[in-house]
């Protein structure tokens, strides 16, 4: 079954290149576009139903920011991914908090992209090396905010690979993940459990996860 994306952006050309590259890949298959989130509401209104929404930030008529915004009140079911010229922090967080599920730069590779779009059809976040470290606080905030204090099975399954004593590079590749990804995960076990050294976490999985 193919992925079903609809692409966002306020420059013709743009998405026309990304149409171009995207199409090529036998996995997913483009459904719509628009060049603002006002007209990208009114296909999902006419019931259009993608998978996953490739959108920009800063369009005309109606930004990237409320377009994910009502996208993540009215279709839960929809994930979007940020594709923007701007790798700043304050237009990650923004785009975070509205409820994108990954960020990436314009500049990013065919192979990359690809990567993102499946990664959050898997239920995973997915960020270009790109994004500014700072980004990994909102994770943290964000897990303290939902009093989530149990790993979440991604987190199980690489502390499990941590314990194999695989790397992040070797993680990111088995698991078809960012590097980045891989390592705000980790950070994320380390604060939920309290524990600093890679030692600790391996005695920790070898009593606890099975």
């Amino acid at each position: 079954m193919s992925i079903k994306v609809i692409i966002v952006d306020d420059h013709q050309l743009f998405i026309d290149g990304l149409k171009s590259i995207l199409s090529k890949a036998l996995e997913i298959e483009i459904i719509g576009e628009a060049n603002n989130g006002l007209d990208t509401l009114k296909l999902l209104e006419n019931e259009l139903q993608p998978d996953i929404i490739l959108t920009d930030i800063r369009m005309p008529i109606l930004d990237g920011i409320e377009l994910t915004k009502t996208i993540t009140r009215d279709y839960p079911k929809i994930k979007v991914l940020a594709l923007s010229m701007f790798d700043q922090t304050p237009d990650v967080i923004e785009m975070l908090e509205a409820g994108a599920k990954g960020y990436v730069t314009k500049n990013v590779e065919k192979t990359e992209l690809i990567l993102a779009i499946n990664t959050l059809i898997k239920g995973d976040y997915f960020f270009s090396d790109t994004i500014p470290k700072e980004v990994e606080n909102w994770f943290n905030k964000e897990d303290t905010r939902i009093g989530d204090s149990q790993l979440t099975r991604r987190e199980k399954e690489i502390l499990q690979l941590i314990v194999k004593g695989r790397t992040s590079i070797e993680m990111a590749n088995q698991l078809s993940l960012s590097k980045y990804t891989i390592d705000t995960h980790r950070k994320n076990i380390h604060k939920k459990l309290g524990i600093k050294s890679n030692t600790g976490l391996v005695n920790y999985a070898l009593k606890n996860i099975h």
